[in-house]
């Protein structure tokens, strides 16, 4: 009997302790998903940042830039902000603790051509009235000759994907599904010898272009699939990349993107490009213009005509 009134009285005990102990709240702790090299954000856009919290009791938050108190707020809404790249700390405080964490945003003019919709009826356009598209700060050039409309040059605009050149929109088509991003619209640049087509601004400045997105057209594709050899070990399609200044002048590059290149010795180390590639372009610095030249290793050869066309999407302006 003594045995069991100890043993209830323990027990008794034991859960009045439970009872009466302070439950512990751990510290808070931030979760944002970042994409490498931070946030890419539209100048004519509004975006808003959003941190997860977790234990987000009584919490006090906290953004600050360059050490200065800009919000107080959870969420912080960027918008109205110039070229550039800005670097935020975000601290959120609780009785039990606190958590700090940099995001870094980067306020871009961003060229993703989704605003055009005048495509004719082959889903593409190639004959602007200005000699030029022009998309927010840049201005993208296009010759088109309606007497010979087959020798135009310079940029088009296409929602065109497809892996196959059955039919004139091959020409006007980037290899794959869609374009950067799985989006609709892109560019495809057509080379011809003694004409330019350089990007230029609308304002007249020098800006830095931080990236741009490159895969092959279609019909370029198809023709390097076809005619390339890869025992002989010298086929390569070139796209070379150059900064200009106000006079067109080469001030800087080239960065070389190799579309196809079947030199390697290995099979499995030849290709030809048939995916969206980010290129960076910060390395070519503040510029007035953007040249691009294509070449390849049958440039030679009057017997092997190598469509010289590439296509282009998602240009970022950073400042």
């Amino acid at each position: 009997m003594f045995r069991y009134t100890l043993l209830v009285f323990t027990v008794c005990l034991s859960l009045f302790s439970c009872k009466n102990e302070d439950k512990v709240i751990p510290a808070p702790e931030i979760f944002l998903q970042i994409p490498d090299g931070g946030f890419n954000f539209d100048t004519d856009s509004v975006r808003i940042i959003e941190p997860k919290i977790t234990y987000d009791i009584n919490s006090i938050y906290a953004w600050t830039e360059n050490g200065t108190l800009i919000s107080d707020d959870k969420d912080y809404t960027f918008e109205n902000r110039e070229l550039g790249t800005y670097e935020f700390q975000f601290t959120v405080l609780t009785d039990s603790g606190d958590d700090t964490m940099d995001i870094t945003v980067h306020s871009l003019d961003i060229n993703s051509f989704e605003e055009f919709k005048d495509f004719n009826d082959n889903g593409y356009y190639n004959n602007p009235t200005e000699g030029f598209h022009q998309f927010k700060y840049a201005q993208y050039p296009c010759e088109y000759t309606e007497a010979t409309p087959d020798n135009w040059n310079g940029f088009a605009i296409s929602e065109n994907a497809s892996t196959s050149d059955s039919s004139t929109k091959g020409e006007f088509s980037v290899y794959g599904s869609s374009a950067d991003d799985e989006s609709d619209n892109f560019t495809v640049f057509k080379q011809m010898e003694g004409k330019a087509n350089h990007i230029s601004f609308t304002d007249g400045q020098s800006h830095v272009i931080k990236t741009i997105s490159v895969n092959n057209c279609t019909r370029s594709y198809i023709y390097m699939q076809n005619g390339f050899n890869k025992k002989e070990g010298k086929d390569y399609f070139l796209l070379s990349i150059h900064g200009l200044d106000e006079t067109g002048t080469i001030i800087s590059g080239p960065v070389d993107v190799l579309l196809a290149d079947y030199r390697p010795e290995a099979t499995a180390d030849k290709y030809i490009i048939e995916e969206w590639q980010k290129i960076d372009l910060r390395q070519l610095g503040s510029i007035h213009q953007l040249a691009f030249s294509l070449s390849s290793s049958r440039d030679d050869e009057e017997s092997f005509e190598l469509p010289m066309y590439f296509c282009l999407d998602n240009l970022y302006i950073i400042e």
